[in-house]
């Protein structure tokens, strides 16, 4: 068998490489060679099954002739087809230094190279589509543009507002993995992106960054990735690339490009469950609370349990509750981390630039992600975010952050399910707390009830008895010195009705308090009693908060009681106690027994046979619809003294 020469020899070795389907032939007509490719159009079942057998075997015999001998050979010649009535596939004939090469024309082999690379891209998209990794498709995309399309340099580079930055790159490319390209430097890159368009550029180029480190690129293929970043394959040649490298690279980039929505997609649907399962378990928790909200008694206990709930449900750590007093938001509670001084002051509910006075007089909730760019005066500097939610018609419910847009729409939701909650309960407290007081006041009312028909049944049945026996006796008689018994008793049934209707009227709550001057209120009481030489000395000046009808009627009795239980001339004394809120009543008349002292406040208790043992008890109630207390103990002279504690004095002398 003849030598090929060198130029055949390479010229085998490139069709091999290519896997194209060739052939060649002796100057004897036998096959001397014959690539797998060409084996398998011909339906052969191997190389071996071919090589040194007659060309006859893959052609005509009438086109085989014409191979035989040094003489001329035709330009083409067509290869036996596989099924019978086809045509068979048109060869190109090469004499090369006494051989015969066959091979299929240009464009077939064009043809057949892009068929082989659309396959294997194809693979490629199959193997994109099953990545679980953006570091692996990269990968996987840097090795299928230098394996299947030849580009033995290249980059992706990911986009940003300022800079690509090189995201993967083949083995023979300058740059690394993590470098930045300012968008400035970055030459082809960026002019891809911006316009989102592949280009070829053939010669004389700096692809990526200047001289930086692309000085010796010559040409260059860039396809966008959009909104990604690009892709480019590099030549340190001149017009290395071609429209065809153009469309394999852009089937490339779009394989990859389809990856990465991919990615996208998953990682959103992943965080979107992760999400969903966080509010499934937050809205879990908050009906735990719920619950437990059930056996709260008061309000504070509710706001308790509703911070908390908001730190260990949320994790948001600056919150506050604040009610309305008297038009100004005052805080009630405030997080763990925190304390009431933290917190916003007293703030008037129509101060404009509040949050939470805005939120009370809109009565709806606001997401806030910057206070102070929003027109708000946060409750310290560092306060930057806020979600502030009503609480009814009676406060508010704020959670701040120190991080500006801190908080979302989901957010808001989720802990308007608390508040509503915590409402609910509130509103629960409030009636329960308003039908026990209904309840205490009925049981009061039925008790003192109780009191005025046991009064009525028997204080009155003796005076009513001795003035009808001592009228009848004057009538029988005609002794009207009988009618002087008869009118005594009537004047002490006249007094049991002053105080019982006294005391009805000292069973509630003060409605309406307004400053009293003890002084002037003592002196014109003492005016009202028969004092006869008895005297009064007032050492106050004092204004308390309080009904001046009602404390008349305490200081009248006080005196009274004084007047009442002394035989001889007494001194009176009305003056604030040194060490505590107060004031005083006493005298130097003989004093209460120690042992008695507790029961004297008690309604029908006396020990005077003209007194109606009601006094004193009008003086307790008086005391407790004030909420204030009374005590009674010895003064100094021994007499009786009255301490009235709990009093908020005006102005003190």
């Amino acid at each position: 068998m003849m030598a090929i020469t060198s130029d055949a020899r390479r010229f085998r070795v490139l069709v091999e490489q290519l896997e194209l389907p060739v052939f060649v032939v002796d100057n004897t007509g036998t096959l001397t060679h014959v690539s797998p490719e060409f084996a398998e159009r011909v339906g052969s079942e191997g190389t071996e099954s071919l090589v040194g057998k007659s060309v006859t075997q893959v052609i005509r015999e009438r086109d085989a002739d014409a191979l035989v001998g040094p003489g001329e050979i035709p330009d083409t010649v067509s290869i036996r087809p596989t099924q019978a009535n086809e045509p068979g596939p048109q060869y190109d004939l090469r004499r090369v230094d006494g051989e015969i090469l066959g091979c299929p024309p240009p464009d077939a082999v064009e043809n057949a190279e892009v068929a082989r690379a659309l396959r294997a891209l194809h693979e490629t998209t199959r193997v994109l589509r099953r990545t679980e990794s953006r570091d692996k498709t990269r990968s996987v995309v840097i090795e299928s543009a230098v394996d299947v399309l030849g580009f033995d340099r290249c980059l992706l580079a990911e986009a940003d507002d300022s800079a690509f930055e090189v995201r993967a790159t083949s083995a023979n490319c300058p740059l690394e993995p993590g470098e930045d390209l300012h968008r400035k430097e970055a030459g082809l890159l960026d002019a891809a992106y911006r316009v989102d368009e592949p280009r070829v550029t053939a010669e004389g180029v700096t692809a990526a960054s200047g001289d930086r480190s692309h000085s010796s690129v010559r040409s260059a293929i860039t396809v966008p990735v959009k909104p990604w970043g690009v892709f480019q394959a590099q030549s340190t040649t001149p017009d290395s690339f071609d429209d065809r490298d153009r469309r394999l690279a852009e089937m490339l980039v779009s394989s990859f490009g389809a990856a990465i929505k991919r990615h996208r997609r998953e990682t959103q649907l992943r965080g979107a469950t992760k999400a969903q399962e966080r509010q499934r378990r937050q809205i879990e928790a908050v009906h735990t609370v719920t619950a437990e909200m059930k056996s709260c008694e008061t309000r504070q206990a509710v706001y308790e349990l509703t911070i908390e709930a908001v730190e260990d449900i949320f994790s948001f750590d600056i919150c506050a509750i604040g009610e309305v007093e008297s038009g100004v938001l005052v805080p009630k509670a405030v997080g763990s981390d925190l304390s009431l001084d933290d917190c916003y002051e007293e703030t008037p509910i129509d101060q404009e630039d509040n949050l939470g006075s805005h939120t009370y007089r809109r009565g709806e909730s606001f997401v806030v992600d910057d206070l102070q760019a929003a027109g708000y005066l946060p409750a310290q500097p560092c306060y930057r975010s806020a979600l502030s939610l009503p609480l009814g018609d009676w406060g508010v419910f704020q959670i701040v952050s120190e991080s500006a847009g801190a908080f979302d729409e989901t957010d808001c939701r989720l802990v308007e399910l608390l508040a509503e909650h915590a409402v609910a309960a509130i509103e629960r407290i409030d009636r329960e707390t308003e039908l026990k007081r209904r309840a205490r006041e009925l049981e009061q009312q039925n008790a003192r009830l109780d009191e005025f028909a046991s009064i009525i049944s028997h204080d009155l049945r003796n005076p009513l008895n001795v003035a009808s026996l001592r009228t009848e006796y004057a009538l029988e008689t005609g002794d009207t010195d009988a009618l002087e018994t008869a009118q005594e008793a009537l004047d002490r049934m006249e007094a049991i009705v002053e105080d019982v209707l006294t005391l009805a009227r000292q069973g509630e709550a003060v409605d309406a308090s307004r400053p009293v001057n003890l002084r002037h209120l003592v002196k014109r009481c003492w005016r009202r009693v028969p004092t006869e030489d008895a005297t009064l000395r007032v050492e106050t000046d004092s204004t308390v908060s309080g009904d001046s009808d009602c404390l008349s009627h305490l200081f009248e009795n006080l005196f009274g009681n004084a007047i009442e239980h002394t035989q001889d001339a007494v001194t009176v004394e009305v003056g604030n106690l040194s060490e505590r809120n107060g004031f005083y009543v006493e005298d130097d008349g003989p004093g209460i027994d120690a042992e008695h002292r507790a029961r004297v406040f008690e309604r029908g208790y006396t020990d005077s046979c003209s007194g109606t043992g009601l006094g004193l008890a009008i003086v307790a109630d008086v005391v407790s619809a004030h909420g204030w207390e009374v005590q009674a103990v010895a003064s100094d002279s021994g007499g009786a003294r009255f301490e009235i504690t709990g009093v908020d004095h005006m102005d003190r002398s």
